[in-house]
């Protein structure tokens, strides 16, 4: 007795140990017990019978509520005699994450299998890598997206041998003649050799559409880097303005859109600009062509005085559109030359002169000790009072009247 329970116990061991082993089982060997004879989807809530097949609980009940009997044997049957199997719920649910897992690794090896790094030494560009990025991630969503369509035509094809496998044993069991019995079930083999064709057909039409689709798709949003929006920076070199990250798409008149943008950065720096000179310019210089702002001047003056040409550098026309026509590369620098007068340029003048009653600005006064009076404006104090010990002395403050006392004392010259 104690051999045989010994033998018994090496026998399990040397089983266990051998489900240690690396074996794969194909999921498609499996799915056909996984799935319920009614409704032809994953077993959910597995309900076994007495005559020992299993169901989805709401599909089996539902059946022997209305004809009594197993849909697979017609074997007699009551929903007393109907068991919840818990232990198969479990094993589809080990399966199902099995196979999840397996898929993941499937995608994942089938992204690496398109990257470049794996089959070359050389490093990708930042260029390159953005695009396979972007081309794995789709690679894997539509490669997902035909696995299913595949498992779904595999499910129907499966389905389609089985309602034939019940047609023909619905054929044996009726009295007929064999002439009779022979005609009706090579008919249902051609029935089933043409379904299963157009079956094949509709997965080839649905694969090739998908694939057309895709293509499309790639064609009109992976377009060429010559038509992508550019980021450039703006610089008013008199000023020693400096704007970064301007885009500018491919279609848009640069000039337009860097007065636009300066304007806008100027007006939000409470120095709005007042005009654009007539000897304005605008002067590209691609990413390599860039230098210090002395040998910017200097190569300004030597293009727009002496004709002389510098690789990678343009001046503008009012209509270019820099992007389409001269190909400009991203990091680039557009350089403003020329007259640019800003609020801050105008001639300085005395806050009585500018006081407007309904703007309510607000006005700082200061306190000029060599002159020994109040209530002096910012510009008296930057020109008249020039020089002089000037301390603050009301700040922010809202006046309600043209209010200096520089011009009543007779020390304004402005």
């Amino acid at each position: 007795m104690k051999q045989i329970v010994s033998n018994n116990g090496n026998k399990r061991k040397s089983m266990m140990e051998e489900s240690n082993l690396p074996l794969t089982v194909s999921i498609n060997k499996l799915e056909d017990y996984l799935q319920c004879s009614i409704c032809m989807n994953s077993l959910s809530s597995t309900t076994v019978t007495s005559c020992g097949h299993r169901y989805c609980f709401t599909c089996i009940k539902e059946w022997v509520d209305r004809k009594h009997t197993c849909p697979c044997c017609n074997a007699r049957l009551e929903q007393s005699s109907l068991i919840k199997d818990h232990q198969f719920d479990s094993l589809i649910a080990t399966i199902t994450c099995e196979r999840e897992r397996e898929e993941e690794k499937y995608f994942e090896s089938l992204i690496n299998s398109v990257s470049h790094e794996e089959t070359s030494n050389l490093p990708l560009s930042p260029v390159e890598k953005v695009l396979q990025s972007h081309l794995k991630r789709s690679l894997a969503a539509h490669e997902k997206y035909l696995q299913n369509l595949r498992a779904e035509f595999h499910r129907k094809m499966v389905t389609l041998d089985r309602e034939h496998c019940k047609a023909i044993s619905d054929l044996q069991i009726k009295n007929l003649s064999q002439e009779d019995l022979t005609q009706q079930t090579s008919d249902l083999n051609n029935t089933l050799i043409d379904q299963k064709k157009s079956l094949q057909e509709e997965l080839e039409t649905c694969t090739r559409l998908i694939a057309d689709a895709f293509d499309k798709h790639l064609q009109s949003h992976i377009p060429p880097l010559e038509v992508l929006p550019m980021k450039v920076s703006i610089n008013v070199l008199d000023k020693s303005i400096h704007l970064s990250d301007l885009l500018l798409a491919p279609a848009d008149v640069a000039v337009t859109r860097i007065k636009l943008a300066v304007e806008e950065a100027m007006k939000a720096k409470g120095n709005p600009v007042v005009s654009w000179g007539d000897d304005i310019h605008f002067i590209l210089f691609g990413p390599f062509a860039k230098s210090n702002p002395f040998e910017k001047q200097q190569m300004i003056r030597e293009i727009l005085y002496n004709g002389l040409e510098y690789p990678d550098v343009h001046v503008l026309s009012p209509d270019c559109r820099p992007v389409l026509q001269l190909g400009m590369k991203p990091n680039s620098e557009i350089v403003i030359h020329g007259s640019l007068r800003c609020e801050s340029d105008l001639p300085k003048r005395c806050f009585v002169q500018t006081f407007k009653k309904d703007k309510k600005e607000t006005v700082d006064y200061f306190y000029c000790k060599q002159c020994s009076f109040k209530w002096i404006c910012r510009p008296c104090m930057d020109v008249c009072h020039k020089g002089h010990d000037v301390v603050p002395y009301i700040m922010n403050h809202v006046p309600e009247w043209a209010c200096c006392y520089c011009p009543r004392k007779k020390k304004c010259v402005l």
